[in-house]
């Protein structure tokens, strides 16, 4: 049964007593989850995104919001504001779906979002990624669980598909078996689109979807021994500082700098292999190795190792461009609020609205009083004009991570590290 097969589920997955929300379309693989679970105790709301793509789109999610209503849910739509995107339409959609999303979830102090993909999405993945030749990570799939998926976007926010062993045809049945009605989205029959096509290539070869589902598994596990190995190499050489960059002691696997470097500069998306590799070379030349750049992190040498953190140039701007430095100082300085808000894609800022802002030691350090000063020099050099200062009437009140009173900066980048290599680290 669906709903004793998702309280199992979300019982491994989920700590006890977390609220959750339902990313909800009118689909009818969601329209089951909805359902399924809305008597879990744990179940509190449920979002759904008028993608505005289409005439009727609004009506449907009205629908939809009327039925999360009639579960039980606190129920939400947003819609979509948009330019008409020509190009990568359903990426796009994708994206704002869960920006938008996120920033509902950070409002309502909700951590976890569920989604309804299932087996089905799960072979139609691994086929487009291995047809566009995806190294073996990528034929692993989609995971059960993830935090972050789209940086920035997504902090703060883990991502949870418990439908992923359960096929679409499982859940047409239950709709069907509870009198559930649901919408279809006419883009589900549009062969323009990758997924669409690679979904009806599979339905028409049931061989090759069981092939998919079989690499998926396979490149899983292997994912999750490499996870381990990483987390034990950097149990011996790295250390997480609480301002928001790491040491190494010795020279990480090529992974295990691409999540460092990832983490540390506070970016998302994919890094070239390549370049990674490029960089360790050089980071083994010895005393001839200074600095480098790479996705919006530097590395250093740093004593008897190396510091990895935020590339003080995206902090501080170009030196010959004075637009650019109002750009960037324009974005990192905010009115703090009671909704958490990110800083850099670094740190997490909260508090009551009153006259704090936001800023950076760089651009505000005629604000840092001496004993900051004397603070700041335990911190390599290359990290402390990138750490974020809590500013009150003028002076610093914080910088990097702390509290005072109900103000906190957080680093997120021991949370998010924790999350890419699987498991906690020291």
């Amino acid at each position: 049964m669906l709903t004793v097969h998702l309280h199992q589920k979300l019982a491994e997955l989920l700590p006890p007593n977390a609220p959750f929300a339902i990313a909800y379309s009118g689909g009818g693989d969601s329209t089951a989850l909805v359902h399924a679970l809305r008597d879990h105790p744990q179940a509190t709301h449920v979002f759904i995104i008028d993608h505005n793509l289409r005439s009727g789109s609004a009506e449907e999610a009205e629908a939809a919001l009327g039925f999360a209503q009639d579960c039980g849910y606190e129920a939400k739509v947003l819609t979509w504001n948009h330019d008409s995107p020509a190009t990568a339409v359903q990426e796009k959609a994708r994206d704002a779906r869960y920006a938008i999303m996120a920033k509902l979830c950070r409002s309502a102090g909700i951590e976890y979002l569920l989604t309804a993909h299932t087996q089905d999405d799960q072979a139609e993945t691994v086929l487009m990624r291995m047809d566009r030749q995806t190294e073996w990570r990528g034929a692993a799939g989609m995971a059960q669980i993830t935090y972050g998926a789209i940086w920035p976007a997504m902090a703060q926010l883990t991502l949870v598909r418990p439908l992923l062993d359960i096929t679409r045809q499982e859940l047409r049945d239950y709709n069907r078996e509870h009198k559930l009605s649901w919408s279809e989205d006419p883009s589900n029959q549009n062969l323009g689109y990758t997924r669409i096509r690679a979904r009806k290539f599979l339905s028409q070869n049931p061989d090759i979807r069981a092939d998919m589902l079989e690499i998926s598994r396979e490149m899983r596990g292997y994912l999750e021994a490499e996870k381990t190995v990483l987390r034990d190499q950097f149990s011996h050489i790295g250390q997480i500082h609480k301002h928001g960059y790491i040491t190494l002691t010795g020279y990480p696997l090529p992974e295990l700098l691409k999540h460092c470097l990832r983490c540390a500069g506070g970016q998302g998306g994919p890094i070239n292999p390549r370049r990674v590799k490029h960089l360790l070379e050089h980071m083994r030349k010895g005393s001839l190795f200074k600095s480098a750049t790479l996705h919006g992190a530097m590395v250093a040498r740093h004593k008897n190792g190396f510091v990895i953190c935020r590339d003080p140039v995206a902090v501080k701007g170009r030196q010959d461009s004075a637009h650019n430095r109002d750009e960037i100082r324009k974005r990192l300085r905010f009115k703090i609020s009671e909704t958490p808000q990110l800083w850099d894609g670094r740190f997490l800022v909260t508090g009551p609205r009153h006259d704090y802002i936001t800023g950076s030691v760089y651009h505000d350090s005629d604000k840092l009083t001496e004993e900051q000063r004397r603070a700041l020099k335990h911190i390599p050099a290359q990290a402390r004009p990138t750490l974020p200062v809590l500013i009150s009437k003028d002076s610093v009140r914080l910088f990097g991570e702390g509290g005072s009173g109900a103000q906190t900066i957080k680093s997120l980048l021991k949370l998010r590290l924790e999350a890419a290599l699987g498991g906690k680290l020291a």
